[in-house]
């Protein structure tokens, strides 16, 4: 996002039951977590390994329009593989809904400030603790992160000399990586723990991985902000109008990245079984003219809804939830490339960043966390996940 807004939020579920269609089991795995969470069987071929890239800020109708010259590969990709219709953001801004799909919840947060994380209102049970109880190996690779296990809000800045960190928020220089687009440095069991920070790496370490066959079960990529579509750097500045030359530019260096990293994984010696790589964008996007809100609000599944009045802890009144406003991150596409997986698939239900994890956390015999487990509203992406053979 282009601006900063601190916004509380109270979080409520804002969809209807959900009805997903089922896919013929290969195996009854249920179970019950620590947590407490219940786990449902799933309903898919065990994915070998899950590559999940996270683009950023571009609706579904941009994306896939077939005027759009500029995202071909992605349109290929949605055509020929599988795609949930109707898919979306759990909220707004960016980093929520990281910390939506890698713990079940936004914690309350509608905002880009790390000092959420630096203060540990995300120090919650997360994807990470729960891979590594079921002994499942994990790995995140961010485009133009400097170093593994970097902690720096930005990936550089003006000032090195005063602010080598960029923690200070003011000035982020010309950095293409950005923290709030890096899951696992929202939570203080990553950022305390030398041995997962080592597992935080440049994205360029994902080359060599490849080819060794030394690739994580669970894998996680974020591009930089210029090839994850969000701009906002001066090597891809933000379109002043749809048809600024700007925009053009986001199109083509996302569908770029992803044509080059898909092509790599699917010819890699991890692409094992029914491997699978999760494509979405974290939300819809944002107008170009001030004040720059986001387009589209629309959604489902336990995104936040704001009270028409909010709540006065003075007086114990307001926050009623009758007449408040979904808030959710907006439709954005779902593609899915498999192997052995059934080609061409769609799916309509609707389904969110918390559809994800439990798709994940079903694929291991996980626990759900958060609004993952609330099965009533959230559904897995289990229908686009069909045996092809």
């Amino acid at each position: 996002m282009r601006i900063r807004v601190l916004s509380a939020i109270v979080l409520a579920s804002a969809c209807t039951a959900l009805v997903v269609a089922t896919v013929p089991a290969v195996a009854s795995r249920s179970d019950t977590g620590s947590s407490g969470a219940a786990v449902r069987a799933a309903t898919f071929p065990q994915m070998d390994h899950v590559f999940v890239i996270m683009m950023e800020n571009t609706s579904y109708s941009d994306l896939l329009s077939p005027s759009n010259p500029n995202t071909t590969f992605i349109q290929g990709l949605a055509s020929n593989d599988s795609l949930e219709t109707n898919y979306s953001g759990v909220t707004h801004t960016s980093l929520p809904n990281y910390v939506a799909v890698t713990s079940g919840s936004t914690w309350g947060s509608n905002a880009d400030d790390e000092a959420q994380a630096d203060n540990g209102y995300f120090n919650h049970l997360n994807l990470v603790d729960q891979l590594e109880q079921a002994k499942v190996s994990w790995k995140g690779y961010m485009d133009s992160m400097p170093s593994a296990g970097y902690k720096g809000n930005y990936g550089d800045c003006s000032s090195p000399a005063a602010d080598p960190d960029c923690t200070s928020g003011g000035d982020t220089g010309t950095a293409l990586y950005v923290r709030k687009h890096n899951p696992f440095m929202q939570y203080t069991d990553v950022l305390d723990n030398a041995q997962r920070l080592d597992k935080v790496v440049p994205l360029t370490a994902l080359t060599g991985d490849l080819k060794s066959g030394k690739v994580a079960q669970f894998v996680w990529i974020s591009p930089n902000i210029c090839n994850d579509m969000h701009g906002g750097a001066p090597a891809c500045p933000y379109p002043n109008s749809p048809s600024d030359p700007a925009q053009a530019t986001l199109y083509t260096d996302g569908n770029t990245f992803l044509q080059t990293w898909v092509t790599a994984i699917m010819k890699s010696r991890a692409w094992t079984g029914h491997s699978a790589i999760f494509i979405t964008w974290d939300e819809g996007g944002y107008e170009d003219n001030a004040p720059y809100g986001p387009e589209d609000n629309s959604g489902c599944c336990d995104s936040p809804v704001l009270p028409s009045t909010p709540a006065n802890p003075a007086t114990g009144g307001g926050g009623d939830l009758t007449g408040g406003t979904l808030y959710a991150g907006g439709h954005v596409p779902m593609i899915v490339v498999q192997r052995n997986g059934a080609k061409g698939v769609t799916d309509a239900a609707p389904t969110n960043h918390y559809s994800l994890l439990q798709t994940i956390e079903q694929n291991w015999n996980m626990p759900f966390l958060g609004n993952a487990s609330d099965t009533v509203q959230v559904q897995s992406l289990a229908p686009l996940l069909a045996n092809g053979h």
